[in-house]
């Protein structure tokens, strides 16, 4: 009897034991299941491609200069992939000329280069209409356009000209000096080997 006494002991331990460790090794915390209503979260990489993009892609949601600035953008890129290619330039110059025109619209004095003193508020709301960092991608896909492709005076009309050439950072499209001759010369000096002549 004490035998039997001592393995039913035993076997109540046993499963007393074995159940306590399984409820305590059980975890307590389950993790929630998805639900619409609950916010999401995750880590964002500051250097991540798509971050950077969705980052220079802010804008003023204003629709006419967000049209404005994308057809700058896509039609810069066309230019500087492929650079003599005439069609693509044509649009890329109607594209840039109505950006410029638009930042001309609020500040007239920056097309003719007499802004004074007292255009200060009429520059300063030109600069938050086209200072977001769209418009700064905007301008260095206009830097990279020209860089790529020859443009020279009489491209532009001569309202703009003098913005283009400082959105783009390029002087010869508004130089009295800049023949063909001078533009097919300057092409091959370039530092910018990649600048393509197309034989203008």
């Amino acid at each position: 009897m004490e035998s039997v006494r001592f393995y039913a002991l035993a076997a109540g331990l046993f499963f007393a034991v074995f159940l306590g460790g399984k409820w305590l090794l059980t975890p307590t915390v389950m993790p929630l299941k998805p639900d619409a209503r609950l916010p999401t979260f995750q880590r964002v990489d500051p250097d991540d491609p798509r971050t950077k993009l969705e980052q220079t892609s802010v804008s003023d949601n204003d629709a006419t200069r967000d049209r404005l600035r994308n057809e700058v953008l896509d039609y810069a890129k066309a230019v500087h992939d492929d650079p003599c290619n005439e069609v693509l330039k044509k649009n890329y110059i109607k594209a840039v000329v109505a950006y410029a025109r638009a930042w001309i619209s609020i500040v007239p004095c920056i097309g003719t280069q007499t802004c004074r003193n007292t255009d200060s508020p009429l520059l300063d709301r030109a600069q938050h209409a086209f200072g977001t960092p769209l418009d700064l991608r905007v301008r260095e896909a206009m830097r990279s356009a020209h860089a790529r492709a020859t443009f020279g005076t009489g491209d532009f009309p001569k309202d703009p000209v003098n913005l283009v050439a400082n959105l783009a950072a390029d002087g010869s499209i508004n130089s009295a000096h800049a023949m063909p001759e001078f533009r097919h010369i300057r092409a091959q000096l370039d530092d910018d080997s990649t600048r393509q002549d197309c034989g203008r």
